[in-house]
């Protein structure tokens, strides 16, 4: 009867996982579509490196074309642009008077009287031009954007003036910025003229104005029609027309067929947060891809670490575009740090296309489907789930037939409220209940196999245990990915949550694995006292002190923001192994997991010691738990973690068959 019911919840099970294929087929379509990459460098930051570096910018921009970068993102031009050029002067109302009323009379009096009655603030700024080109520029773009209260233009002596009655941000915010006031101007054409000549796909990067006139938001579509504009990247704290005009950025963006890039933070949880962008791309049915800023990698120390990372933020991250801008590395000259951009840019594109990514030219990135799973797929993924416990709970606890029928009664009753009635979307709930449940019941499953199957030959038995763990755990695999499966997951807008708690449960668990699976129930309590009162064997000793160590360096290594620091030769094995692999293996698998599996098995057959069981089960577990955490990490493609899970098992096998050939050596001694 148990056997009937256990193959009864097992078949159900599938069938459930099986029926809940539209999250798995929708995401694994998406990722499939989403191959292509943009290389987009900077204009303004690398024009400015190349003036420093006294080289042409359109030399730089052609050094940057040769190493395979066919996209240029573009800022909008502000006052103080014009000013560092030598194009416009810029002062403090305070200080233009001042000056006027000491050496330009004419001109105060033509301040004077275009100012009239009006108040301005002696910190309001003066901006003067004496070039007809950047007057007629200045003219047009500072009256779409301010009002005539706002506004108080006048020519003198042969120069055009413009006060900027209003209040000013600091637009440059960045550590060691200087705090000027300053106003966006919208786009140069003549810059975006001269990048469409040299054959550039541009991407703009539009910002928002503190202004009262929102004229200027119709300038925006005469330039992405021109200039066969595809992604747009908004820049600063908000995104363009927020609050009370973001409708226009909506209709360009669904017009255009445009793609909005939603730049990673630094830390590289999440995106950044903009002021109307959740809204727009909401709205817009969200046409987004991940973006990465090369200027998060200051921090790192060599060429080849930033290199790395870029490889990394491709295949582990699923980055497609990458935002170039020019090392600042501060011990080297800004010429030098310009070159090894360049440099590295090259080595960066060799390495993806040879892994299979094609950089796209012109600079276009597929829309993926944004659909998103219903209440149904997410109660079928519900059951699935309540059927893993039930079969977990009935060869954990064998209990009576009726507990495990009155439990999935009442879970059955729960789903269906939860998922159809109240329509609540717990997919984040249910993938971390996946990540937890599925590597704790294969070490349950593993700990019984070996329990009953000691007098096998070694080698079926490792072949059997190697079934067990990939077979349970590629169900929490799939789960997890049919469950966090549409774009927003994909893209990092929404994202697995509870990392910690998926690594650490597990372990909490095992202990309770072991008690059932050696000893009867009945027994637990006394099993325990006994336990407690026992003298371990050195054998046992020594590997508790290893387990230790790695459960140190695993606790301290798991999540985003890791306590253990990686060392220069660790971050060295991790660039050979991706080369080696599409994407490298996990070393709580390859190092910790499969050695660990290999070990337990060798040792427990020749010595039947069941703490054998639990010492090294905690290190096989470990691996397990890694093994299912690849498939949390949502923006990463499933190909690639299934890559990174094969690579694991090859190298863990090779590693683990290292470490038996010593334990053999030391053992025959």
């Amino acid at each position: 009867m148990k056997n009937r019911l256990r193959v009864v919840l097992w078949i159900t099970l599938l069938v459930a996982l099986l029926l809940s294929m539209q999250g798995f087929i929708l995401r694994t379509a998406n990722e499939a579509q989403n191959k292509t990459l943009i290389t987009a460098a900077e204009y303004q930051l690398f024009e400015k490196n190349a003036e420093i570096s006294n080289m042409p910018i359109n030399e730089v921009l052609k050094r940057l074309e040769d190493q395979g970068v066919n996209a240029i993102a573009v800022k909008e031009t502000s006052l103080r642009d014009l000013a560092a050029r030598g194009s416009v002067y810029i002062s403090s109302l305070a200080d233009f008077t001042a000056f006027s009323k000491a050496y330009r009379p004419d001109v105060w009096g033509a301040a004077d009287r275009a100012i009239g009655q009006r108040y301005i603030s002696p910190a309001n700024l003066v901006v003067v031009s004496a070039d007809e080109a950047t007057t007629r520029f200045l003219q047009e773009r500072l009256e779409n954007r301010f009002t005539p209260q706002e506004l108080v233009t006048f020519a003198a002596g042969g120069q055009h003036y413009f006060i900027v009655n209003a209040e000013l941000p600091q637009l440059d915010k960045s550590k060691n910025a200087i705090k000027e006031r300053d106003t966006l101007l919208g786009f140069e054409e003549n810059i975006l003229d001269s990048l469409k000549e040299q054959g550039f796909s541009i991407i703009l990067r539009p910002g928002n104005t503190t202004g009262s006139n929102t004229a200027y938001l119709q300038e925006y579509e005469r330039l992405i029609d021109r200039y066969d504009v595809k992604t747009l990247i908004f820049g600063y704290n908000s995104v363009t027309g927020y609050p009370d005009h973001l409708d226009v950025m909506e209709k360009l963006v669904d017009k255009y067929d445009l793609t909005i890039g939603v730049a990673e933070t630094s830390q590289q949880l999440g995106y950044i947060p903009q002021e109307g962008l959740d809204k727009l791309i909401k709205k817009t049915n969200y046409p987004i891809n991940r973006v990465y800023s090369t200027s998060h990698d200051d921090f790192v120390k060599t060429v080849d670490e930033r290199y790395y990372r870029w490889v990394r933020g491709v295949i582990d991250r699923g980055i497609r575009i990458v935002y170039l801008v020019p090392f600042k590395d501060d011990k080297k000259d800004i010429s030098q740090n310009l070159n090894d951009t360049i440099d590295t840019v090259g080595r960066f594109h060799e390495t993806i296309t040879a892994k299979g990514f094609v950089f796209s030219q012109p600079a276009v990135l597929e829309h993926l489907d944004s659909s998103i799973p219903g209440a149904v797929h997410r109660l079928l993924v519900s059951i699935s789930l309540l059927l893993a416990t039930l079969l977990y709970l009935e060869y954990l606890l064998r209990p009576q037939r009726k507990w495990i029928l009155g439990l999935g009664g009442i879970g059955l009753v729960a789903c269906v409220a939860i998922n159809l009635l109240w329509g609540a979307d717990f997919s984040k709930v249910y993938a971390l209940a996946a990540a937890i449940l599925y590597p704790t019941f294969s070490s349950l499953l593993l700990l019984l196999y070996l329990k009953r199957n000691s007098s096998r030959s070694w080698l079926s038995q490792l072949l059997g245990s190697l079934a067990i763990l990939l077979a349970v755990n590629a169900l929490g695999m799939y789960t997890i990915v049919t469950t966090l499966a549409d774009i927003r997951y994909i893209m990092n807008i929404g994202y697995f949550s509870g990392v910690k708690v998926a690594f650490l449960v597990p372990l909490l668990l095992f202990p309770l694995n072991y008690l059932s699976a050696t000893v009867e129930r009945k027994d637990w309590l006394d099993f325990v006292r006994g336990f407690l009162r026992k003298s371990p064997s050195y054998l046992v000793l020594g590997l508790s002190l290893v387990a230790l160590v790695a459960l140190y360096v695993y606790i301290g290594r798991s999540g985003n923001e890791s306590g253990i620091e990686v060392s220069s030769l660790e971050i060295r094995l991790r660039e050979i192994l991706e080369m080696v692999f599409l994407a490298r293996p996990r070393f709580k698998e390859f190092i910790i997991g499969y050695p660990a599996l290999m070990a337990m098995v060798y040792l427990y057959r020749k010595y039947k010691q069941d703490l054998l069981l639990l010492v090294l089960g905690f290190g096989v577990l470990i691996g397990s738990i890694s093994m299912v955490n690849s498939f949390c990490h949502v923006f990463t493609a499933v190909t690639i973690s299934v890559n990174r899970t094969l690579a694991g098992l090859l190298t863990g096998l090779i590693v683990g068959s290292a470490l038996l050939l010593v334990i053999w050596i030391t053992d025959s001694d």
